[in-house]
C-alpha cells in the first residue's frame, strides 16, 4: 500500500522537477547539435578524398569530447525522466488502491 506520506512525496518531486526535467532535455539537444558542429567544422577543415574527411571528422579528439559531453548529458536527463516516470506510476497506483478501497475491494 502506498502512503499519503509517499504519494505527498512522489508529487513534490513531480512539481518540482518540472524545470528540470525541461532544462535536462534542452541540454541534451545543444549538445548534440554542438557534436554535429564540431563534426562538420572538422570535416570542412580536414585534408584528403570525401571518405578520409569523414573519417577524420568522426574519430577526432574534438568529436569524442563533444560526444562523451553529449553522452553525459542525455544519461543525466534520463535519470530524471525515470525518476518521473517512477513517482508518476507511485501516483498511478495510489490512485488504484483508493478507488479499490472505495469499493471495497481492499
Amino acid at each position: 500500500m502506498i502512503s499519503d506520506t509517499r504519494l505527498e512525496q512522489s508529487l513534490s518531486y513531480l512539481a518540482s522537477t518540472d524545470e528540470l526535467a525541461a532544462e535536462l532535455k534542452t541540454d541534451v539537444e545543444r549538445k548534440h547539435w554542438i557534436m554535429k558542429k564540431v563534426e562538420a567544422m572538422i570535416y570542412l577543415h580536414g585534408t584528403g578524398t570525401v571518405e578520409e574527411r569523414k573519417a577524420q571528422s568522426k574519430v577526432s579528439k574534438e568529436v569524442e569530447e563533444a560526444t562523451e559531453s553529449w553522452l553525459t548529458a542525455l544519461a543525466d536527463s534520463e535519470k530524471t525522466v525515470n525518476k518521473r516516470k517512477t513517482e508518476a506510476l507511485i501516483t498511478e497506483i495510489y490512485r488504484t488502491e483508493s478507488a479499490n478501497k472505495r469499493a471495497g475491494g481492499v
